[in-house]
């Protein structure tokens, strides 16, 4: 315990003079969207921080330990989404960004297809921010409280405290900068795959790709796809790149950073499988890999773990704050102390209402399926040449059906069952248009 507090102390002063070097002298464009010059180093870290997120550890082992290698298949959704996100962003938004002030996707659907659309796409993602914030708050508070020996009221406390004052003086910047940080600190787990003796033989190989999962995987690659191309938080990082050549770059390396870490955890997992590691898959990182290691390592994956939750926390509670701030369109000023306070009031009410949550991975890809129908929206419109009817329709019949299959229960925790709302919006534009072509 004594060694992981000494971790946390240092873990904690690192974020504390990271928010004073990213607050001293900073602009209100520095604390909206550092500047929009981020290099492209930064946005590698950042983009890995914000997208690594807690539960990939503790989730990531447990679903590749059940899944075993189709759960790789997340990689090939994860490679494909950021390969469209730089060609959508070179063909489409690189132009209207040097005319238009863009912060969030929700400005390019308000520009490409009206008012009404930009509403459709900020509630969406404002309803996702929120219920993300929900989860990772959640999962959180109840992990943290096992693994340091705390309350889960004070582990809440901690972790809303600590995000609510870096993000307050430092925003975006401070976001940044400290994902850089926060993403080194998670590089660590790739020790971890030196501490288990592998259990890959070819005798044994098969059992970790079984065909009955085939759908399974597809329906995991298809969401991870489509969820990337509809993440506010993302976006956010994309409009503050400097140039297309800084965010190509960015994202390359990042992609590799995220296959490193995440790939980590996927051995792991297919490695505990095969070794015939038996008990309750969802305590396996807490049980055989934590419970495992030798104290300093366990002790560094600990805050491994704490950085990986604030990297994910921070980076969808300022884009949120951006979201609600921007109604409207005040001036600069105005955007800062707005947003401040729409971020720490979403802060606070995701970590009340975590208290009130019972499980976990139902509300996970209910989240999944709702920001998808984003990413599949924005998927069309740069397929398809798209008026506003189209794309209101799209998106009025994604977002329904979302909510009828939340209600009727038709959206579970099944990835095929989550992509039910996005094959109801290609039915309604295809429906549509054929009706159009008709008349």
């Amino acid at each position: 315990m004594a060694t992981k507090l000494v971790y946390l102390s240092l873990y904690t002063i690192g974020l504390a003079i990271i928010t004073w070097i990213s607050s001293k002298r900073e602009t209100e464009g520095e604390y909206v969207n550092a500047g929009k010059d981020l290099s492209w180093t930064d946005s590698a870290w950042t983009t890995f921080a914000s997208l690594l997120t807690g539960y990939n550890f503790v989730l990531g082992v447990t679903f590749s330990y059940l899944y075993g290698f189709w759960y790789l298949m997340a990689f090939v959704g994860a490679g494909i989404a950021f390969v469209t996100l730089y060609f959508f962003y070179k063909e489409r938004l690189a132009p209207l960004q040097k005319s238009h002030d863009l912060l969030s996707i929700g400005d390019y659907f308000g520009l490409a297809y009206g008012a009404r659309s930009k509403a459709l796409v900020n509630g969406i993602l404002i309803l996702g921010l929120l219920l993300f914030l929900v989860l990772q708050m959640f999962v959180n508070t109840r992990l943290f409280a096992g693994l340091l020996g705390i309350g889960k009221i004070s582990a809440l406390l901690a972790t809303t405290g600590v995000v609510g004052i870096y993000l307050w003086f430092g925003g975006f910047k401070a976001s940044v900068k400290t994902d850089i940080f926060q993403g080194i600190l998670m590089l660590p787990i790739l020790l971890t795959i030196f501490v288990f003796p592998m259990n890959f033989t070819a005798k044994n190989i098969g059992t970790a790709l079984d065909p009955s999962q085939f759908w399974f995987a597809v329906g995991i690659a298809l969401l991870q796809f489509f969820s990337l191309m509809g993440q506010a938080e993302s976006f956010q990082r994309i409009f503050a790149s400097e140039d297309a050549k800084a965010l190509k770059k960015g994202m390359i390396a990042s992609f590799i950073l995220l296959s490193l870490v995440a790939g980590a955890i996927a051995y792991l997992g297919i490695n505990f499988k095969l070794g015939g590691i038996t008990g309750n898959p969802s305590d396996l990182f807490t049980d055989k890999v934590l419970g495992a290691l030798p104290e300093w390592l366990s002790s560094m994956l600990v805050v491994s773990l704490i950085a990986a939750f604030m990297g994910t926390i921070d980076s969808s509670a300022f884009a949120l704050g951006i979201l609600l701030a921007r109604a409207g369109n005040p001036g600069n000023r105005e955007i800062v102390s707005r947003t401040r306070f729409f971020m720490l009031g979403g802060i606070a009410l995701a970590a009340a209402s975590s208290l009130w949550l019972s499980s976990f991975l139902a509300p996970a890809f209910a989240l999944i399926s709702l920001i998808s129908v984003v990413g599949a929206a924005l998927l069309a419109s740069f397929l398809f040449d798209m008026d506003k009817l189209e794309m209101e329709t799209f998106l009025a019949v994604g977002t329904a059906t979302f909510i009828a299959g939340i209600v009727f229960k038709f959206v579970t925790d099944n990835p095929l069952s989550s992509l039910i709302p996005i094959g109801a919006a290609f039915a309604a534009l295809e429906t549509l248009r054929i009706i159009r072509k008709i008349s």
